[in-house]
């Protein structure tokens, strides 16, 4: 059986440090009000992944540090191998580390994971059920998944199934009204594209365009200039008319070189460096006589490229910020003309597949109703028998489901992701009473005892082996504190209980009792955990039962606990 057997804390709200072990059966937390009991149940919630607060940092300068280890059980074996965190070990160790920066840090086995990868995993592990789980009990919205758990893996196969259908089908049906315009506006918006795609057409873009004429600009704009830089470069360079050309100061000296190159190999290197840097210089000389020559100024050219480049720059404010833009929305165009030329034609096919889904849709939402049909009447008994244990004698739980007709295809815009049905659970507690909403009728000890029995059902569909409960004796006392001792108890003979609770029956009926109490050293306030044994339960069971341990209450206490050994 998977299990949490161990938690450790440090530098976690009101604690310094602590290390807890966990027993099999039913696990017992005590002790007085405001000593940091929820603290211990808020640790493990920050373990499995729940949103954390740099405030939950003790100020001691110090991160906080928070570690639980499981029992490993066979779903949560697959999950780790698929996630390549699966180790030769019997247990999963989970940690989380909150930093004073306000970020944290978890890991499992070691390895750092998110805190989605980590919820998951504690979805295989552990229930927690605290007082927000008596608010969601009496939102009505949460029924339906409460049944459906309850409905096991055939329905959770059937919603995932129906579901991905549903899916299609919006979208289906978003595609068909983004198609279904009145005529005129058809035409509207035919004509218009139809606009675009000529006026793009008729410009003839082509990409790079805007590069070639920007540098044909360039140079008609700036031709005078260049005109006379590339006739003083020749100059200088070739001018044979130049006797201080650089031409002719090169050919001097590789003739002065030559006459002694013969007296030393590294003197006759330089003069064929020479020579080829004369070469060089000749051709170089040549092409730019040759550009020289050619330059011309024609103002038509520049008139003409202005203008080219004017119109790409109004086709670019019109369509895009760039040629590339420009082209891509001209496809686009000619695709949604295309689309509206032939939209009567594409909403007929988009209505035969519409109606071949819903058909679908109906046949699926049918079989969930069906099995939540099923489902009701067992779990109405099972609950009803239960509340009736749990001394609600006349207590009788209905579950009230509430459909559209599946066969006419017209209300499928009726249905929602869960199916066309509407489910609310409903509650009758005294005899010739209707059942009525949770809400209101049930008091906070009967919504207690309901969320006991749904809880104690629903941990045999889902095979979860570790259960806490957070005060899950709210509004009961006296017998009906016993008989919920009872159920409690009854469910740790084949999972793991934890529990907090502030009632001697229930207390006296664990297999491993912790009092949890708060200590003032220097003005500051440091929660503790002691592990009691047989005496210390007798002091703490007394003081449940009567706010201060007594002779009587002691005396009392003892009987409770030779009771339930």
């Amino acid at each position: 059986m998977d299990m949490l057997m161990e938690l450790e804390i440090k530098n976690f709200a009101l604690i310094d440090h602590l290390h807890i072990r966990f027993d099999d059966g039913l696990n017992i937390l005590t002790g007085e009000t405001g000593v940091g009991k929820s603290i211990i149940i808020n640790a493990i919630k920050l373990t499995l992944g729940e949103r954390a607060d740099k405030d939950h940092i003790r100020s001691k300068g110090e991160n906080t540090y928070l570690q639980s280890v499981f029992l490993k059980n066979p779903l949560v074996e697959d999950l780790l191998t698929s996630l390549g965190l699966n180790t030769d070990e019997e247990i999963i160790v989970l940690s989380r580390e909150l930093l004073k920066s306000g970020r944290s840090v978890s890991r499992i086995n070691g390895s750092i994971v998110t805190n989605t990868t980590v919820k998951n995993l504690a979805d295989n592990l552990i229930d927690i059920h605290g007082q927000h789980n008596h608010q969601s009990l009496l939102n009505k919205q949460n029924h339906i998944d409460i049944l459906d758990d309850y409905a096991g893996e055939e329905m959770k196969s059937l919603r995932k199934d129906f579901l991905t259908h549903y899916e299609e089908f919006q979208m289906l049906q978003q595609e068909k009204n983004n198609l279904s315009i009145d005529d005129r506006d058809r035409e509207r918006q035919i004509d218009l594209l139809r606009f675009h795609i000529e006026e793009i057409e008729s410009a003839e873009l082509k990409d790079g365009e805007e590069e070639v004429l920007m540098q044909d600009y360039n140079v008609l704009a700036n031709s005078e200039k260049i005109y006379e830089v590339m006739g003083k470069g020749y100059e200088n360079l070739y001018n044979l008319r130049n006797a201080n050309s650089v031409m002719d100061l090169v050919s001097k000296t590789v003739e002065e070189f030559h006459t002694v190159d013969k007296f030393d190999p590294q003197i006759k290197n330089f003069s064929n460096q020479l020579e080829e840097i004369q070469f060089q210089l000749e051709d170089v000389s040549r092409e730019i006589r040759q550009y020289f020559e050619n330059i011309e100024f024609p103002t038509e050219d520049l008139d003409r490229l202005n203008q080219r480049i004017a119109y790409i720059n109004d086709m670019k404010r019109k369509y895009g910020p760039s040629i590339e833009d420009v082209l891509t929305y001209y496809q686009k165009s000619k695709e949604e003309l295309d689309g509206l030329i032939n939209s009567k034609e594409r909403i007929e096919k988009i209505s035969k597949k519409l109606q071949k889904k819903s058909e679908v849709l109906n046949s699926l939402a049918s079989a969930l109703h069906k099995r939540r049909v099923e489902t009701a009447k067992i779990l109405e008994k099972k609950v009803s028998s239960t509340l009736q244990e749990l001394n609600i004698p006349h207590g009788s739980f209905k579950v009230a489901i509430a459909s559209k007709d599946g066969e006419d295809l017209n209300l499928i815009q009726s249905f929602n992701r869960k199916g066309f049905d509407a489910v609310e659970f409903l509650i009758k507690t005294n005899p010739g009473e209707v059942p009525k909403s949770l809400a209101k009728i049930a008091s906070g000890g009967e919504i207690s005892r309901v969320m006991l029995a749904l809880k104690s059902l629903l941990a045999d569909i889902d095979k979860i082996s570790c259960m806490i409960f957070d005060e899950i004796d709210t509004g009961i006392s006296g017998e009906t504190a016993n008989l919920v001792g009872d159920k409690l108890e009854g469910i740790s003979t084949n999972r793991q209980v934890i529990c907090i609770t502030h009632l001697p029956q229930i207390a006296a009926r664990g297999s491993l009792h912790y009092k949890i109490y708060k200590e003032t050293h220097r003005g500051h306030n440091t929660t503790y955990l002691q592990e009691l044994g047989n005496d210390g339960r007798i002091e703490e069971i007394g003081r449940l039962l009567g706010g201060t341990s007594t002779a009587i209450t002691l005396k009392h206490a003892e009987e409770l606990l030779k009771i339930r050994s």
